[in-house]
């Protein structure tokens, strides 16, 4: 099973940069060969070229749902169309569209399964570097919920 990970985000917007921060941490680590980490500074058309060939994939982003800052959100495709969380759409194309198209036009080589993992952000602002502490503080958390998404499909050999 190929599971791939890719966190999203842009350097130059505070928090919406989390993503990124999240994907440079599991970079670092020892992960199963199956595993490919993706660091992606567009959600662009680029994401579903990313996540082709993946039997699951596991999206790192900023949302906004109201919660505290440094929330982690386990979100499916369906819940950010509804608008249960919005994700913090910085980018070209809102991603929850994106993903919708790549599923409606390229749906044998869309993951069978997609989690999308979003983080309640405090701070957007453009041309400003560096999370918030709430947000920073969260990263932790956020490395263990993409690695339980993880290691819960190799221990079910789904």
């Amino acid at each position: 099973m190929k599971v791939k990970v890719i966190g999203i985000g842009n350097p130059l917007a505070s928090d919406d940069a989390i993503g990124l921060h999240v994907a440079h941490r599991l970079l670092k680590m020892s992960l199963p060969d199956n595993v490919e980490v993706i660091a992606a500074e567009s959600a662009g058309p680029s994401i579903l070229e990313s996540i082709t060939g993946a039997d699951k994939a596991v999206l790192v982003d900023a949302v906004v749902g109201g919660s505290a800052p440094g929330t982690v959100h386990r979100l499916s495709l369906d819940d950010i169309q509804t608008g249960r969380c919005k994700i913090r759409s910085l980018h070209e194309i809102d991603l929850s569209d994106l993903l919708r198209i790549g599923q409606l036009t390229r749906p044998e080589s869309f993951p069978k399964k997609l989690v999308i993992l979003g983080i309640e952000v405090a701070d957007t602002r453009r041309y400003r570097q560096g999370l918030s502490n709430a947000v920073r503080n969260a990263i932790p958390q956020i490395v263990r919920a993409v690695l339980n998404e993880v290691t819960s499909e190799l221990a079910s050999g789904r």
